[in-house]
């Protein structure tokens, strides 16, 4: 078993994953923006996509949604580390070995989805229609959107959950054995950080794509990227209306209209932005954490 780490304080863990969800996604944000609006259109590959936003919008247009999104990082970063500690430590992760492990972390996943989602949906929401080009800023969305009722801010949360609560629990139960079996001693080790996060991101994110297919769906409510010709660029969208209001009617229209495919749409550069954002992630955060200890 490995030997029981310096204890660090709430207070740590929470600077900490602040931290860490600040270097993720800002880093990783440009590949999100692709998987966004490929899952959004239904048609052209990654690399089309990419090549398209590039050319027509500008390199930047890929960071749009930067500033909503940070500035809800940082408290749901830091509810959703500190949670993930706190149940570490219930669970014995120092004494843990083999199954015990992954159990543990399976266990931390589950709880420290719960903070995160509540506080990210909504700035998930208005970070996606960003993307997308619609609204002039973040601000402009939430206030078109909240006096529409805002209930588009929170209609993907059962859904994201769904999603959120295996991922995060695949990823960390993978992440803890992993660990465990480059670095079974517990030291600081920022090559077992790298791996084990690139691994367990990449391969969560493969097995939880048809659920997050729909939760974008739901986000979006059948947007698909702002045109200049119809003035929808960096302005609300014309005649919008909500197209589905829960997650059978997403599955049943992808199903009718895009096959089982559908729901794989977007695999690729998911997988390509969780694995290296779970890597970053994790490094940021046991560095932050190490560096606060020490």
């Amino acid at each position: 078993a490995a030997p029981t780490p310096p204890s660090t304080s709430l207070r740590q863990h929470m600077i900490a994953g602040s931290v860490a969800g600040m270097v993720e996604h800002t880093v990783m944000i440009p590949l999100d923006s692709v998987k966004t609006h490929v899952q959004a259109s239904g048609g052209p590959s990654s690399l089309r996509v990419f090549r398209d936003l590039i050319r027509l919008r500008g390199p930047l247009f890929l960071w749009r949604g930067t500033g909503v999104t940070l500035l809800a990082v940082v408290p749901s970063h830091a509810a959703m580390f500190s949670a993930y500690e706190g149940v570490l430590l219930a669970g014995g992760r120092s004494e843990a070995v083999g199954a015990r492990v992954a159990a543990v972390g399976f266990a931390a996943g589950a709880v420290s989805t719960l903070f995160h989602d509540l506080v990210m949906v909504p700035a998930e929401t208005i970070k996606q229609r960003l993307q997308l080009g619609y609204y002039r800023d973040a601000r402009h969305a939430a206030r078109r959107m909240l006096g529409s009722g805002g209930g588009s801010l929170f209609r993907s949360l059962p859904t994201t959950l769904a999603m959120s609560v295996p991922y995060s629990s695949l990823m960390m139960a993978s992440n803890e054995s992993i660990r465990q079996g480059l670095n079974p001693e517990g030291e600081f080790s920022l090559p077992t950080f790298l791996a084990a996060g690139v691994v367990s991101g990449a391969a969560a994110a493969a097995a939880t794509t048809p659920l997050d297919v729909v939760k974008t769906r739901l986000q979006i409510q059948g947007m698909r990227r702002a045109k200049t010709s119809t003035g929808e660029l960096h302005s609300a969208p014309i005649k919008f209306k909500v197209r589905y209001r829960g997650f059978l009617d997403v599955v049943k229209h992808i199903y009718k209209t895009e096959g089982v495919g559908g729901f794989m749409r977007g695999m690729g550069p998911r997988m390509v932005q969780m694995g290296p954002s779970c890597a970053l992630s994790w490094c940021a955060y046991e560095s932050a954490k190490h560096m606060l200890k020490t």
